[in-house]
């Protein structure tokens, strides 16, 4: 984001807004919660990036802010969610890891450093792009990724 000459910050304004962004006098801002994890800043952060690079014009007339994050309602929301699933998780990763037969799905998932539902949109962008792998299936309700333990 800094690259790109975004201002990025941390703000505890909010308790339950994960972040926003918003376009100030030529200048965007990027603001993320302090209250959250710094693996939940990461897929926040690439999130708000998607945000940036695919809605600039949307930029300048609001806010994009997110309390919520995989929304599947909004399709900005849903097209961000799908560029930072594809800037956090490689495509060669996916493939070389859904190898691994050994894994359940949680496992697989926390391999990748992915949450569940990032993972869903990375293979979801996958499938989309035409390529398609076997998938561990088995669910394992004891386990629990380190990064998402409350």
């Amino acid at each position: 984001m800094e690259a790109l000459g975004a201002v990025v910050g941390e703000t505890s304004a909010y308790a339950r807004l994960k972040g926003y962004c918003f376009m100030s006098c030529q200048t965007i801002y990027a603001m993320f919660s302090s209250f959250l994890s710094e693996e939940e800043k990461r897929i926040v952060a690439a999130h708000e990036l998607g945000h940036i690079v695919l809605h600039r014009k949307q930029l300048k007339m609001a806010p994009m802010s997110d309390n919520r994050l995989y929304n599947m309602t909004d399709e900005t929301e849903y097209q961000a969610n799908l560029f930072a699933a594809d800037l956090l998780i490689s495509d060669k990763d996916v493939a070389d890891l859904s190898k691994n037969e050994e894994l359940d799905y949680f496992s697989f998932c926390s391999s990748l450093y992915a949450t569940p539902e990032l993972m869903s949109f990375k293979l979801y962008s996958l499938m989309k792009r035409g390529q398609h792998y076997n998938m561990p299936y088995t669910v394992n309700s004891q386990y629990r990724a380190s990064f998402l333990a409350p």
